[in-house]
């Protein structure tokens, strides 16, 4: 049986702030077809430089891989990522959410999370015929 692929844009050309006054950032999306295989979820990134950690990222409440952080970076360059989902992960005909949270870093005051941007984020899922 051939194996066809599909895909479906998260978030566009629009940047989404994560980080102090945003501290989660969830994202409903659907998957209509999908066979129960791998996914990719690919995303542009631009401003982790200082956290202390990675960014985990989740699918339906389930961790799928890491944001990685650009330690020394400059905060304004847009870095591309790509996160393997495992199979069984993503929904045949309902709606995913994907979930990710700002991380710490050591800042002073109320500044307490290391703000970052999220754009063009796209997941690409198997499909049966």
């Amino acid at each position: 049986m051939p194996i066809l692929s599909d895909f479906v844009v998260i978030q566009g050309d629009v940047n989404r702030r994560v980080g102090d006054g945003a501290i989660l950032w969830e994202k409903n999306f659907p998957t209509g077809g999908h066979n129960g295989q791998y996914g990719i979820l690919m995303l542009m990134i631009k401003g982790l430089t200082v956290a202390q950690k990675d960014v985990d990222v989740k699918i339906n409440n389930k961790s799928v891989g890491k944001i990685f952080r650009y330690e020394g970076a400059n905060a304004n360059h847009w870095f591309t990522q790509i996160i393997n989902i495992g199979p069984n992960i993503l929904k045949n005909n309902g709606t995913n959410e994907l979930q990710i949270e700002a991380v710490d870093y050591v800042g002073g005051g109320s500044d307490h999370f290391d703000d970052f941007y999220l754009r063009d984020v796209v997941c690409f899922f198997s499909q049966s015929t």
